[in-house]
């Protein structure tokens, strides 16, 4: 079939093909499976050094080797949104990929703590390109009916990979753990080099040709990719083309301020520090159930979770999976703080309170407020600034992850296990109304209607609000014009 009479067969249906989408997108995201691995080494890894011939550590040099992950994190995803505009989104995922493979031999095989110490701040770095790079790239490469589903990919997988991190611990040899981690990335280099780049960044270089023919593979032959990418060119041309600077963000102050709140209340609802403290507090009330099972059951947990929020995300809607995730954590987080306090100290046996509240506020957490900011700051922010808000975004994020791992123990120790629950707690329960009362619903809609949404026109109809409406970005601000 020639091309004008695809084309002209695509206006008949609006029928659009998902497989290539889930394709691409669960082909993108694998590189969030080394990262989940990088993430929880450190539980089976770290008993094993000074044993049977490996480095000697100290427990200052076991905290760096943790604490320097989320610090090259911070570090790494700063300039992955100027990558991402520069170099496209594809060649990010791949450049992200080589660094995600050759750490893990380094660390595999470091012949002394700095190179241990070095390869990890590494590592870190590209899992913080990684964190701003392969949502951007998902989010461009979905239809808005399933951006949602492909959006949760992200988490899923990472969870995904903190649960083989936690598995490698059978091997019990520091060399083959990191073989056997180091297939994850190797995966992304061997196999994405046949996916596409994304039609967003293709029309940003004026290549429409091309943006059509992955269009039209993303989407199925029968679909009407015209009228897709005439909607990104009008939203394109009303943003503008400029490069983006920082100084381009006072003008987009509603999207930075949604991206960055998210951000905040995901970290800030404590989430870092129960994965950390979970298993501690199972195995300190004397349970028979050891810290390492309580591992494996919170993050099978997540990755259920996980799952089951891709499917909801686009059925139920942003929004209201994000209230009722941070409402449940904080539930829970108060529950664990009252059972703390008040407890009997002579009570014996599992502790079946906490665990099965902080294994629900896992599961809340991987359901809504563990996904879903990073589909919406892709969603929320403009083409030619979105990578610019997700760099900042992303570093924000592993900036208050290291804060927040890092002052827990003293947090705790100043003001107690139940009170620091508590502070999380109501942190979570602030987010219920930030969400509730300053973001928007997304659910379904293109770019274009998601910024007459943000800036407060009316609803409508899609394709009606599409054709009266033009959202237009100047350096005096935000213009809605009617277009003609």
């Amino acid at each position: 079939m020639s091309a004008p009479d695809r084309e002209a067969n695509s206006t008949k249906t609006e029928e659009f093909k998902k497989s290539s989408q889930y394709l691409a997108a669960i082909l993108a995201t694998v590189g969030s499976i080394s990262a989940g691995t990088y993430l929880s080494w450190t539980s089976p890894a770290l008993p094993l050094y000074g044993k049977n011939g490996a480095l000697e550590l100290t427990d200052k040099d076991k905290s760096w080797v943790a604490s320097l992950l989320p610090f090259g994190a911070l570090i790494g995803a700063l300039p992955a949104g100027t990558i991402a505009d520069k170099l496209g989104r594809k060649i990010g995922v791949l450049l992200i990929a080589v660094p995600l493979l050759l750490c893990w031999f380094s660390i595999g095989f470091a012949p002394n703590t700095f190179c241990l110490f070095g390869s990890r701040f590494l590592a870190g770095a590209a899992i913080g390109a990684t964190s701003v790079i392969v949502p951007l790239y998902v989010s461009e490469i979905s239809h808005p009916a399933i951006r949602g589903s492909l959006g949760s990919l992200f988490q899923l997988q990472i969870t995904i990979g903190v649960c083989l991190g936690y598995l490698t611990g059978i091997i019990e040899d520091l060399r083959y753990i990191a073989l056997a981690s180091a297939v994850v990335p190797a995966i992304v280099l061997a196999s994405f080099p046949f996916m596409p780049e994304t039609p967003v960044w293709l029309m940003r270089q004026n290549r429409r040709d091309d943006a059509t023919k992955v269009m039209q593979w993303l989407r199925g032959e029968h679909y009407a990719v015209r009228e897709e990418l005439e909607a990104l060119d009008r939203a394109q041309t009303s943003q503008g083309l400029e490069k983006a600077k920082i100084s381009e963000l006072k003008n987009h102050k509603k999207a930075v301020l949604i991206s960055l709140g998210l951000m905040v209340f995901q970290q800030m609802s404590g989430i870092n520090a129960i994965v950390f403290f979970a298993s501690q507090i199972v195995e300190q009330e004397g349970s028979a159930i050891s810290s390492n099972v309580c591992s494996v059951i919170l993050g099978v947990a997540q990755v259920i979770a996980t799952y089951f929020s891709g499917l909801l995300v686009d059925r139920a809607g942003r929004k209201i999976l994000l209230i009722t995730s941070s409402s449940v954590m904080a539930l829970c987080l108060f529950v664990v703080a009252g059972y703390i306090k008040f407890k009997d100290p002579s009570a014996t046996g599992t502790p079946w309170i906490p665990l099965i509240s902080l294994t629900i506020y896992m599961t809340m957490f991987a359901t809504g407020f563990g996904p879903i900011p990073w589909i919406m700051v892709s969603e929320l922010c403009p083409t030619n600034v979105v990578g610019i808000i997700s760099s900042v975004a992303a570093a924000l994020n592993w900036l208050l992850a290291f804060t927040v791992t890092n002052i827990f123990t003293d947090m705790t120790q100043t003001l107690g296990v139940p009170l620091s629950f508590c502070l999380f707690a109501v942190i979570g329960a602030t987010g219920s109304i930030f969400v509730a009362t300053v973001i928007p619903e997304t659910k379904g809609k293109t770019k274009e209607e998601i910024q007459i949404a943000l800036h407060g026109l009316p609803s409508a109809p899609p394709v009606k609000l599409e054709k009266e409406y033009v959202v237009r970005h100047t350096n005096d601000g935000v213009v809605i014009e009617t277009a003609t």
